[in-house]
């Protein structure tokens, strides 16, 4: 083989096998992502996803502490996860995803997200104030086989819950 063509022959060859697989993971990481974004609009009370089509059977939803209010954290299966998202329908309505960042590797995705909702409903004790409220969360998921098998939560508590009056 002339030494020309080496190089050559060995660009294609990178062409046509690195760009993909990296393409390959790209599109994962995307279709990841979108689940992440699915999983926040599970939240919405008009939402009509099942929640079986974006959560594993064996899902964890791990929720830190609201400090000072009874939330303690906790792991919650996905019959309490429920439960709590009724809550959270019954309390708030009209919830919007104003702004989002996403970065994801591998398996996980990490969402930051600033969020609306206008306070309707009794919400740990609080009557409603129907005020739109504004706050802060970040949510870190863990996907596998296409479903969030474990979902890690962390939310700016203090904003959240000075607006709705339990903190002055």
């Amino acid at each position: 083989m002339p030494k020309h063509i080496f190089p050559v022959a060995l660009a294609i060859l990178l062409c046509l096998t690195g760009p993909t697989s990296v393409i390959a993971q790209s599109d994962n990481l995307q279709e990841n992502k979108k689940i992440a974004l699915h999983a926040i609009d599970f939240w919405k009370s008009d939402s009509k996803i099942d929640p079986s089509t974006i959560f594993a059977p064996n899902y964890i939803n791990n929720l830190d502490s609201a400090v000072g209010t009874g939330i303690e954290s906790q792991k919650r299966n996905m019959k309490e996860f429920l439960a709590e998202v009724d809550k959270f329908r019954a309390a708030f309505k009209d919830l919007k995803l104003l702004n989002t960042m996403q970065v994801a590797e591998g398996n996980m995705v990490a969402t930051h997200a600033t969020l609306s909702a206008k306070h309707v409903g009794s919400f740990m004790g609080e009557t409603p104030t129907n005020k739109t409220i504004t706050w802060d969360g970040v949510e870190f998921v863990k996907i596998e086989n296409g479903k969030i098998v474990e979902t890690w939560v962390t939310w700016d508590k203090y904003a959240f819950l000075k607006q709705i009056g339990i903190l002055k």
